[in-house]
């Protein structure tokens, strides 16, 4: 799996699955993070800083995901400089909206799996950082998209997204986890069910589970299901019949894999 990773590191620092300069600061990330859970620092880890700090100098560090991805890998790294802090700071809370939260409100892109996850990265960024900030008025924006099963979302209903992501915020602000036991009930439902199709599905159940003290109760199905994605060059796809491996998969793979005690 090591292999598989640094084999789509870029002579620019950076990293990208497909392995086509210029690197992805997504990929980045999702490469970062999982040498992480197995343990091994990235090679050339200079240059992964310097792919990250050079766009902050060329003031092009812009967006929410931009200042996310550079926080997480330069924190994971031990490079997370003060001018980043400020900036990402300053950036972030020029991007609370009117109800809490962060980002958009409405016309979400319709790629994004759910209306917390800016929220959920402006707090993960400001945590690290370590700036104040109004944690109950976040918490109540995240309160409002539960709905009656237990589970969060939008429109009217529960999706795996938005309550994974509502149970890395409540962490995060270190809300009581004995208050979220009907969300508790919603992805135990859900675990029951095994209504999954892809590894993204697995990832927010069973980390959503730990976010709340909780173990799967399917190892084995999650087991199976996460190791039938593994293809031949030790990466994982997002699906396990067909697909191709990226970093993205990969990632989601490994966290679940370190979670159920198989890493």
């Amino acid at each position: 799996m090591v292999k598989y990773i640094e084999r789509c590191h870029l002579e620019d620092g950076g990293y990208f699955f497909a392995r086509i300069p210029p690197s992805n600061g997504l990929d980045t990330y999702f490469a970062v993070k999982s040498l992480s859970i197995l343990g091994v620092k990235p090679d050339r880890h200079e240059a992964i800083a310097s792919f990250f700090l050079n766009d902050l100098k060329a003031g092009t560090l812009g967006g929410m995901t931009g200042i996310f991805l550079a926080v997480e890998v330069l924190n994971e790294l031990g490079r997370l400089t003060d001018d980043l802090r400020s900036y990402a700071h300053q950036r972030i809370m020029l991007r609370q909206n009117k109800v809490g939260g962060f980002g958009a409100l409405e016309d979400i892109y319709i790629e994004v799996p759910s209306e917390l996850e800016e929220t959920y990265r402006a707090v993960r960024v400001l945590k690290i950082i370590g700036a104040d900030f109004d944690s109950e008025k976040v918490i109540r924006f995240v309160s409002s998209f539960l709905r009656s099963d237990g589970g969060y979302g939008a429109k009217g209903y529960s999706t795996l997204a938005s309550t994974f992501y509502a149970t890395e915020i409540h962490k995060l602000l270190g809300v009581e986890m004995g208050k979220l036991n009907a969300t508790r009930d919603y992805l135990r439902k859900r675990e029951g069910s095994w209504q999954v199709q892809f590894i993204e599905d697995v990832y927010w159940l069973v980390l959503g589970l730990a976010n709340l003290g909780e173990k799967t109760n399917v190892l084995e199905w999650v087991t199976r299901f996460v190791m039938m994605c593994q293809r031949s060059n030790g990466g994982f796809s997002r699906a396990t019949i067909i697909g191709i491996p990226t970093l993205e998969y990969t990632f989601y793979a490994l966290s679940i894999l370190r979670e159920i005690g198989v890493l």
